[in-house]
Parts: C-alpha cells; structure tokens; sequence
C-alpha cells in the first residue's frame, strides 16, 4: 500500500476556509437561487454558505468514496426532492478528488434544466477533472474533515493493521492526525 499523507481541517480551520471562498464568491457579484449540495459531505460547507450567502439548500446524494485511498464509481443514491427548472444553482461539496462525483452532478442537476449550474468545492486535489468553478485548498493528501472522525479512525485502522502495526503504534498515528486524544481513544476498540 502506497504511503498515504493525510491533512487534517479543524472546525476553526473549515469555517475560514469557507469564509475565504465565500469571498471569492462575493467579489464575482454572482446570483444564485439555491444551493444545492451534495451529501453527505457537502451539507456542513452548504450550511455555512447558506448563511454567508443567504440562500435556501437543497440536497442530493452520490455516493463514491468506498474508504481512505479508496473511490468507486458514483451513484445516485438520492435524488433531488424539489424544481430546479430555470433556476441559478450553486452546487456544493467539499472536496474533488478525481473529478467523477462533480461530472455526475453536473450531468444529473443539467437534465432537471436550471439556467445555470456553478460549482464550488472546498478542497481540491491537483489532478481533479473537471474543476469545480470555485476552491480554496488545494492539495494531494487525504483531507480529513472535523465531522468523519469515527469513520477516519475506522479506515485508518484498517489500513494500518494491514501494515502490520501495533495498536500502539496505530493510536500514536492517529493522534499525530490532529484527533482529539479524547475522541480518538472513546472510537478506539480494544483491539
């Protein structure tokens, strides 16, 4: 298994992330009637830019992310529950990585027929394709988001295991993370 980096973003670290892509936003003058975002992840960033930007959210969801290191072929898994006709979208999620889930929602949201569909992620990686037309990190390590902290664990455990490392070693790393000793140690098993 290749040496994964990780990159871990604290809620104090998202909220500015978002306050600065909120900006770069703000400076394109650009109006919207909704955002519509993709869940899972998507609904936190969503949130805090429905009340940077003053706009209702709505929510479809795809799913691709199997595990850490890991994507599938994205589904839709939920549709979108309201009319988008003729409407100026901002679609939202929190990272791109190879650009399929983006693709996806791009091609699903263009067939219910809104005027305009711009997109915005939090986090991008330097090979995603397409780009989303807003970001505001960019990088090629595994971001870990304040809100996937058991299921972070879960995954890193697993990885690591199959490295063959102790459970001491695997607690050393996942502190190293940036989780909490307390979180992490309560979604620790006793392995």
């Amino acid at each position: 298994m290749p040496d994964i980096k990780f990159y871990f973003i604290s809620w104090q670290k998202l909220h500015q992330l978002c306050f600065q892509l909120a900006k770069k936003v703000f400076v394109q003058q650009l109006q919207f009637d909704r955002i519509v975002c993709i869940s899972r992840g998507g609904l936190i960033v969503a949130r805090i830019f429905s009340d940077f930007l003053d706009l209702p959210i709505s929510n479809f969801t795809i799913v691709s992310c199997v595990s850490v290191g890991q994507t599938g072929q994205p589904k839709i898994v939920e549709k979108l529950g309201i009319d988008i006709k003729g409407e100026r979208i901002l679609l939202v999620d929190e990272i791109v990585d190879h650009g399929t889930t983006l693709k996806a929602a791009i091609s699903y949201l263009t067939k219910l027929s809104p005027k305009k569909i711009t997109s915005l992620a939090l986090v991008i990686k330097p090979w995603s394709q397409p780009q989303p037309d807003f970001w505001q990190l960019k990088t090629n390590k595994w971001v870990i988001f304040p809100y996937e902290v058991k299921e972070t664990i879960d995954d890193v455990i697993k990885i690591f295991q199959k490295q063959g490392k102790t459970k001491k070693q695997i607690e050393q790393i996942i502190f190293k993370l940036g989780f909490s000793p307390t979180q992490a140690e309560y979604f620790l098993p006793a392995r």
